[in-house]
């Protein structure tokens, strides 16, 4: 009888063994496509937001909103994709779609600090405050340099009736960013509305000077301008930045006579008569529009015409 004996690495692998392996070939393997996936869908995702981009220069913001909304579906994980659509919605009024990719993408990437000031910009502009001011300070505790969320702090200071704490923070805000137009125009006008117009004037023609920066606040900047110097009796200036003021605004019966006063005090008396038509039209019970239009009308009269019998004397004489 012959016996066979078998080398150590001959010998047969135990049974558990086999599906062991097998699991770990099935894993890799599963792996390997997820990884495939992932891949995929980042390759579409690129694609989709290059389209997205494209079409949101040529102007089609519809098109643009369609195309990001493909790409987070194509790659749910991608949050600064979402963020860009976030962004979209915010601008073109779809607050309650925008404030959900916000909090997922907020849930997905809690140390990104865009997210949490993007929400806060949205619930102050919905009268939310309180949680705008707490949205805001959680961005601060992740960028303590973000300026977007140190205005936003100062905003809602401002409404809650705290104005020294407001200017601090746009003061702040300035201090790292020292041309950026927004806490410019809030820290001027705040100073202008505690009668600081002789700090205000100085950030206010800067801002202007700026123009290209200036953006949104300009007309609002001119008319404060305007202001700053009818405050300092400063008419013909005052006139010339009321009046640019009011060609970028949507100006009101006040707004018109405002103007119409400034130039009826730097001796433009045409130019008030011509202010204070529009500021009748606009504001026809206003007392202080008829009487500026008595005082302005007193001014471009030739002279009072003599009476009758005084006419005569002087003949006489």
């Amino acid at each position: 009888m012959v016996r066979s004996e078998l080398r150590s690495n001959d010998r047969i692998p135990p049974r558990w063994l086999c599906p062991l392996v097998l699991g770990l070939v099935l894993a890799c393997a599963a792996g390997c496509q997820g990884k495939g996936r992932k891949a995929a869908a980042q390759r579409e995702t690129s694609r989709l937001v290059d389209q997205a981009q494209s079409a949101a220069e040529q102007g089609d913001v519809g098109r643009a909103e369609k195309l990001l909304s493909a790409a987070v579906a194509a790659d749910p994980s991608d949050c600064e994709t979402r963020l860009q659509l976030s962004e979209l919605l915010q601008e073109h009024g779809s607050l309650a779609d925008a404030m959900a990719h916000l909090e997922r993408a907020a849930q997905q990437n809690p140390e990104d600090p865009r997210a949490f000031v993007l929400l806060a910009r949205i619930l102050f502009d919905r009268q939310q405050t309180a949680l705008a001011d707490r949205h805001a300070e959680r961005a601060l505790e992740l960028d303590p340099h973000l300026v977007q969320a140190i205005v936003l702090r100062g905003q809602v200071a401002e409404l809650q009736g705290d104005p020294d704490t407001a200017l601090r923070y746009y003061y702040e805000a300035l201090a790292i960013e020292p041309d950026r137009a927004e806490p410019r125009f809030l820290a001027a006008r705040q100073l202008y509305e505690r009668g600081s117009v002789e700090q205000a004037a100085p950030l206010l023609r800067r801002l202007l000077e700026e123009s290209p920066v200036c953006g949104r606040h300009e007309g609002d900047a001119w008319w404060l301008l305007g202001q700053c110097y009818a405050r300092q009796e400063r008419w013909r200036d005052a006139a010339l930045a009321l009046a640019a003021g009011i060609e970028q605004r949507d100006p009101s019966g006040t707004d018109w006579k405002d103007l119409a006063y400034a130039q009826f005090r730097s001796g433009e008396i045409q130019a008030a008569r011509s202010s204070l038509d529009v500021a009748f039209k606009l504001s026809p019970e206003d007392p202080e529009v008829n009487t500026l239009r008595r005082a302005v009308e007193q001014a471009a009269s030739p002279g009072i015409r003599l009476s009758e019998g005084q006419e005569a004397d002087r003949r006489r004489e």
